[in-house]
């Protein structure tokens, strides 16, 4: 089982690699239920590459560097982030009994400027499910148009398959994937923005893009700022009602924003993108 694992890890030494790891999903499945012993709950495997190398947190524990990969970790939902300098990104990942989730970033200090992939699979169901970040990117799957993000694809055969996003004024994010009828695999695919990681050229004037966000009423007439998107991480400031601030990242509760100079997570559920 160790020499399967130092294989795993070989194989994600680069970004380009990990088209090819990607392929490896369902026999890593195979691996970790050979693993596990009987009355045992099966363990859960998390895959995490980066560009540049970065610190990898679960929890808000520091566990080490990208490339990172673990076949022993318990299925449950944790907090990774991954952490080069400034440029950080943070999701909640749920890990699933006998199965592979791999993460892989490419980071940048401009939020916007980042892309990268989630990939896991779910038992129980079939297929192909894509989502994006922004939405209405056209998937190409394997040269040939099938929709747009989010997209459920179930016409898609047992096997190996290439998969391209592309959306007008974002860069195209391409990757590998292997299917299996006895389960869906799922793609959460983020774009990075052509400006935010190119820059406006020379002769134009258009600006990088900011998004935004709006303080919405709260209980308390104020809404905290925190360090962490965690409700017990450290509160770093408060900003009230009406206030509107950057937005760098979305998660599924939380958004990280722009504060007097420094970056801070709040609620999502009092804040609201401004049009």
């Amino acid at each position: 089982m160790q020499h399967a694992t130092r294989n795993t890890q070989k194989v994600f030494a680069s970004k380009f690699e990990l088209l090819s790891l990607v392929t490896c999903l369902l026999l890593l499945v195979t691996l970790l239920s050979a693993c596990t012993a009987i009355g045992t709950n099966k363990p859960a495997a998390l895959q995490i590459t980066s560009t540049p190398e970065a610190s990898v947190f679960l929890d808000g524990k520091h566990i080490g560097k990208t490339p990172y990969s673990s076949d022993q970790l318990k299925a449950r939902e944790y907090l990774v982030k991954i952490a080069a300098g400034e440029a950080t990104y943070v999701e909640k990942v749920s890990l699933r009994e006998g199965t592979l989730t791999v993460i892989n970033r490419e980071l940048n200090n401009n939020f916007l400027a980042q892309s990268g992939e989630v990939l896991w699979l779910e038992s129980g169901k079939s297929g192909l499910f894509i989502s994006s970040m922004p939405a209405g990117a056209d998937v190409v799957l394997d040269g040939t148009l099938i929709g747009q993000t989010p997209l459920l694809f179930n016409e898609v055969t047992e096997g190996e398959h290439k998969v391209t996003l592309t959306k007008a004024g974002y860069l195209q994010r391409e990757f590998a994937i292997k299917t299996s009828k006895n389960y869906q695999l799922v793609a959460d695919v983020t774009l990075a923005s052509e400006i935010a990681k190119n820059g406006p050229s020379p002769k134009s004037s258009v600006p990088l893009p900011v998004v935004k966000v709006k303080v919405e009423k709260t209980p308390q007439g104020f809404l905290r700022v925190r360090k962490e998107p965690s409700l017990s991480a450290p509160e770093i400031g408060r900003v009230k009602t009406g206030d509107e601030l950057e937005l760098i990242q979305e998660t599924k509760d939380w958004v990280k924003v722009q504060l007097e100079g420094k970056q801070g997570w709040v609620s999502s559920q009092y804040v609201k993108k401004v049009p």
